[in-house]
């Protein structure tokens, strides 16, 4: 049961991060334009990027799968840390990710993430999917 609460709160956390980080990408790159968008095409083209970057949500899940699990393990070591350990893993995740594909392709395919305030909003959803995984991997059930 155990293993099943870890799993469902790890595909929770990287739907969250996916979600939070595409609907961040869509806003860094329509502003990046500088024309002006309607509320409406703003929601359209946010809601088109969440229902079409399905490979980022897999690239976001498996970076979590890691920074979790390393996280984890420190938890065990370093107690202290057991209230943010996730948060900074889901950001570290992320971050890490990111420079991945920078050292890679020389570019980030995230568009969005190419500025500091971009990246730094894609870090900040990798902390939202850790605190995420943590409030599901930390409820108790009630018998």
């Amino acid at each position: 049961m155990r293993f099943v609460r870890w799993i469902a709160a790890l595909l929770l956390a990287a739907v969250g991060t996916y979600v939070l980080a595409v609907i961040a990408n869509a806003q860094f790159v329509i502003a990046a334009h500088n024309v002006p968008v309607s509320f409406d095409d703003r929601m359209n083209m946010t809601a088109f990027d969440v229902s079409n970057m399905w490979l980022y949500l897999v690239i976001i899940l498996i970076a979590l799968l890691i920074g979790f699990l390393i996280a984890s393990a420190l938890k065990r070591m370093l107690p202290r840390l057991s209230r943010i350990a996730f948060p900074i893993a889901g950001a570290a995740a992320i971050g890490a990710t990111l420079g991945l594909m920078y050292w890679q392709f020389q570019t980030v395919p995230i568009s969005g993430a190419r500025s500091a305030l971009g990246f730094f909003s894609q870090v900040v959803a990798g902390a939202a999917g850790g605190w995420i995984f943590a409030k599901f991997t930390n409820r108790r059930t009630v018998s």
